[in-house]
């Protein structure tokens, strides 16, 4: 039995199975239509009639070959014709065929029953050339014939899928199979062709290896046919958005030279937004696509170039993009917000994002244009509003306006929620965890944490450096919680490539602090300052980030006990914020700018440090420790401070109350990284045996306690386990630093005959008999990092 008689004795079955009177063959050229109705007639000794009328009723199989072009009558009602089977070309009108169907009197033999089995080639061929011949076409009947496969020329084949399948096809379909051909997974659905197969992984791939040559050839052909002719286009690219393949036919359009087509598309989809519906491989993949003068003449392909560049770290390329497009004078952001007349709504929210990057002072005049631009936006505008809202979110969060920060970045993840911009969501989401982060709860911090690994595994695309942003802050909550392994592993393996993208003010801020105080911890001073170094070199350009890397240099110094090279530092730093204005309390409790704030703790901690005994100093930290601006993690250090200050003029009561409120804090809040950042203060205050017995009787107290000593508790002990008093180990520390005596002396308002006095102590417990050796010592036992 040939493979012809195989696959109608299997469709006869099938046919004569049904209830229904009419039995509708309905598929594209190539499907062997016409020899399946000869079979058919062979087998059941009939005849196949070919014109415009339906055969006559006569109790047998009906076979009608419909005929394409002409005038077909009108299928009136089958009863008594016992079975009708007509093939007709999808095109093919046939009049009261809609009827019929109606009345559940039609059944659609699908296009998938005409294609051979590898089952059936197998039995006609043998097992071994029918699996062979099943790979090779799929099963397709204009590919097989009774001697197997049917040697057909590419070049023939590809003009017949072109002109006698893919003409015909609506352009939904040519985007579906441009989908398969690519490995896509598309939504669930009919297969865009019957040779279509679904693989293991629910991917649609093509049947048969010599298929898909001539079928990508074809298709790419059809598809510039389509994209040249305006009105197909059109129908393209909407299909093109519903399936979601449109930097697919974005690219197509610009190979086609159609820019201004492809330019229309990216603009449809959502402009600039196209990066975070996409992904940035499909947004460099299309922005590369169109030629360079593209920026200067297209407001759309500008603003993608410039947010690419943005994306990058490239700041200034983008402002010079946007300045080659808009002139000049876009470059002033209050002139841009402030003149909606010249601007169109779109390019001054545009221009307020382009300000998170930038090295431009927020000031009040431009959060009040930024809100300006919300009443010009409809309620709908979500992805607008939502990054109005965002950029919002930085203003506030650079000023210290936490309330307010909350508020917005609210309002910012329900538009884009709404907007189903999840990209854009796990940004906030990551920008919620970090303010947990700030206020000192890495409870409510662990829980942003997962709302956006949420957000960004719900994306369509791969984002390696969100990727990396979310492994950053999973290791900064793991840090805060006791735990600094997942940080320490980020430091080393991924922050190089990370340093390189997308970075925002309040993202380095955070990796400062973080990656600063862990390497520090974890191996050296040195460590920690070559990490910093390495950020300076990156952002050198930024002034505001230099503030950030030139004041959290000095906290790692001053944690490594290079207390002098540290105060050094600090009277070197480009701000009105001196150790004066760290003295004056009402000062302290004005201040609001988040370098400012920063600048004046390194001081107030380099005077608890070096004269803890000053009579204003606790006002001085109350009042710093009101200041609304302070983040509870910067607030935590202060009340250490405090509690510090308080024991060395002798007031324990007040000191452990205190320990004990701050420890309760950390406790309730599963925070244990922000006083693990004073380890050199509480070692000390912990060495006190009223105190430390106090705080073991707190349940809560004992287990930030137990978490503290998994941190270690710093090197401010070590003097005392090796015989030195507080005093000794602190002009030790200075004389390591290269401090002369008369120097020691006015730090610590005591005589040079009482330093001479400590240092003979010191040369006596540490065994040395110069100051040489005694520096010698000093590093070898880690006094100094």
């Amino acid at each position: 039995m040939d493979i012809f008689e195989i696959r109608t004795r299997r469709l006869l079955d099938l046919i004569e199975a049904r209830d229904e009177p009419l039995i509708l063959i309905e598929a594209a050229a190539g499907m062997g239509k016409s020899r399946l109705l000869a079979d058919l007639a062979a087998a059941r000794n009939v005849s196949v009639s070919h014109g415009p009328r339906p055969p006559e009723a006569t109790g047998r199989l009906g076979l009608w070959d419909v005929p394409s072009g002409s005038s077909i009558e009108r299928l009136a009602d089958v009863a008594g014709i016992g079975k009708l089977v007509l093939a007709k070309r999808p095109e093919t009108r046939l009049p009261g065929l809609d009827r019929l169907a109606a009345f559940g009197a039609v059944y659609v033999l699908p296009d998938a029953a005409l294609l051979y089995e590898p089952d059936e080639l197998a039995a006609a061929f043998g097992k071994v050339k029918g699996l062979e011949i099943a790979t090779t076409t799929g099963g397709w009947p204009l590919l097989v014939d009774k001697a197997g496969v049917r040697a057909i020329e590419p070049a023939v084949l590809e003009r017949f899928i072109g002109d006698e399948i893919l003409a015909d096809q609506p352009a939904e379909t040519l985007v579906r199979l441009t989908m398969m051909l690519a490995g896509r997974k598309m939504a669930t659905g009919a297969p865009p062709l019957p040779l279509a197969r679904l693989d293991a992984s629910g991917a649609w791939t093509i049947g048969g290896t010599s298929l898909a040559t001539p079928l990508a050839n074809a298709l790419a052909a059809e598809q510039n046919h389509r994209i040249a002719d305006p009105k197909l286009r059109t129908d393209l690219a909407a299909a093109s958005v519903n399936l979601g393949s449109v930097t697919d036919t974005i690219l197509d359009m610009q190979k086609a030279g159609e820019f201004e087509a492809a330019e229309r598309l990216l603009e449809a989809e959502h402009s600039w937004y196209f990066l975070y519906f996409h992904g940035t491989e499909a947004f460099d993949a299309v922005l590369a696509g169109f030629p360079d003068e593209a920026s200067r003449q297209s407001d759309t392909v500008a603003f993608c170039r410039a947010l690419q560049a943005l994306k990058h770290g490239e700041v200034s390329l983008a402002r010079r993009l946007l300045a080659d497009r808009f002139g000049g004078e876009t470059l002033d952001p209050a002139r841009v917000l402030g003149d909606r007349r010249r601007y169109s709504v779109e390019f001054r929210s545009f221009r307020l994002v382009m300000l998170i990057y930038e090295d431009i002072p927020l000031t009040d005049e431009l959060l009040h244009l930024a809100f300006a631009i919300l009443a010009d936006l409809p309620i709908e505008a979500h992805l607008l509003r939502g990054s109005i809202y965002n950029a919002i979110l930085e203003f506030y969060l650079r000023s210290r306006r936490f309330a307010e920060a909350d508020d917005v970045a609210e309002r910012a993840l329900r538009h884009y929620r709404v907007a189903g911009a999840s990209l854009l969501a796990f940004y906030i989401s990551l920008h919620l965890a970090i303010m947990r982060l700030m206020a000192g709860d890495a409870t409510a911090a662990g829980q942003w944490v997962a709302e956006a690994e949420r957000d960004i595994s719900s994306l369509g695309f791969d984002s390696p450096h969100d990727g990396l942003l979310l492994k950053l802050l999973k290791g900064c909550v793991g840090y805060e919680e006791g735990n600094d392994e997942a940080l320490i592993l980020f430091l080393n393996q991924d922050l190089e490539l990370f340093s390189h993208g997308e970075i925002w003010p309040t993202l380095i801020e955070f990796a400062l602090q973080y990656g600063s105080q862990a390497l520090s911890r974890r191996y050296s001073t040195i460590a920690a300052r070559s990490f910093l170094d390495r950020w300076r070199v990156y952002q050198v350009q930024n002034r505001q980030f230099q503030m950030m890397i030139d004041s959290r240099e000095v906290m790692v110094m001053q944690n490594g006990n290079r207390w002098r090279e540290a105060a050094d530092r600090l009277a070197q730093l480009p701000t009105p914020v001196t150790q004066a204005v760290a003295s004056n309390a009402r000062l302290l409790a004005r201040l609001g700018d988040r370098d400012e704030i920063a600048v004046a703790l390194c001081w107030l901690r380099h005077m608890v440090f070096e004269t803890p005994t000053r009579a204003d100093l606790i006002e001085c930290l109350a009042a710093i420790e009101a200041n609304l601006a302070l983040t509870a993690r910067q607030r935590i250090g202060v009340q250490i401070w405090s509690a510090y200050v308080l024991k060395r003029q002798r007031d324990l009561t007040r000191a452990r109350a205190q320990l004990q409120t701050t420890f309760e804090t950390a406790a309730r809040n599963g925070c244990v990284g922000s006083l693990s950042e004073e380890l050199v203060f509480l070692a000390d205050l912990l060495a006190n045996r009223r105190i430390a017995d106090f705080l073991s009787t707190v349940s809560e107290a004992r287990q930030v306690l137990r978490r503290l000593r998994d941190f270690g508790l710093g090197n401010s002990g070590l003097g005392s386990r090796n015989g030195l008093s507080r005093q000794e180990t602190k002009v030790l520390i200075m004389v390591t630093e290269g401090a002369s005596n008369k120097f020691v002396a006015k730090m610590l308002q005591i005589s040079e005959p009482t330093v001479k006095f400590h240092l003979g102590n010191v040369y006596r417990k540490l065994g040395c008999r110069r100051r040489k050796e005694a520096i010698a010592a000093a590093r070898a036992l880690g006094l100094v990092g």
